[in-house]
């Protein structure tokens, strides 16, 4: 009697820690795949690894919020490599693509524009977090939006790839422009 105790408290414990162990692995499987998004070709001057390190780091502004990671787009690195080299063909001009004609802006757009030394889309991505400080998940409006707009643009729930494109300008400055799709900064949405 004893012995037969023994065994069903004994297949008890095991089937209970196997349980435990199957849904630990699920649970760590779903939160170590919300980051592992690889980026195999950028599309843009971007390399593979500035690009991996740019995505993995919008991605972790992300999931601090419950937020679904952004892909990485080939197609939207591209785009925001045009916009880059077209702006340091000019000047260095800090423009985001107009409304309508030959440059028309199609996705959501950040900028950013570094000199004096060399700047990645790391860099670019960190500078525009530093606008969370400033961030207030309400309805935008024209007169709350500009203050984080770089990094609202970052979390916007419905948004679901990036791209990113660099160029380096004559006086060795660097302009770095990100695209995304669906674009954010919906006037009269949340970012979440």
């Amino acid at each position: 009697m004893k012995l037969n105790f023994l065994i069903a408290v004994l297949l008890f414990f095991i089937l209970t820690n196997c349980s435990a162990q199957r849904k630990a692995h699920k649970t760590n499987t779903v939160k170590s795949t919300a980051m592992a998004v690889a980026v195999e070709k950028t599309g843009s001057k971007v390399s593979v690894k500035e690009a991996q390190e740019a995505l993995d780091f919008h991605n972790k502004a992300r999931q601090e919020l419950g937020i679904e990671p952004l892909q990485w787009s080939h197609e939207l690195s591209k785009y925001a490599q045009e916009w880059a080299d077209h702006l340091a063909n000019s000047n260095c001009d800090f423009d985001h693509r107009p409304d309508s004609g030959k440059w028309a802006q199609l996705y959501g757009e950040n900028i950013y524009w570094g000199k004096g030394g060399i700047y990645t889309a790391l860099d670019a991505s960190k500078s525009w977090f530093k606008e969370k400080k400033s961030f207030k998940n309400v309805p935008l409006s024209s007169s709350n939006w500009s203050k984080a707009g770089h990094y609202s643009q970052m979390i916007w729930r419905k948004t679901k790839h990036v791209g990113m494109g660099v160029a380096k300008c004559k006086d060795g400055s660097y302009i770095i422009v990100a695209n995304y799709d669906p674009a954010g900064n919906m006037m009269g949405e949340k970012a979440y």
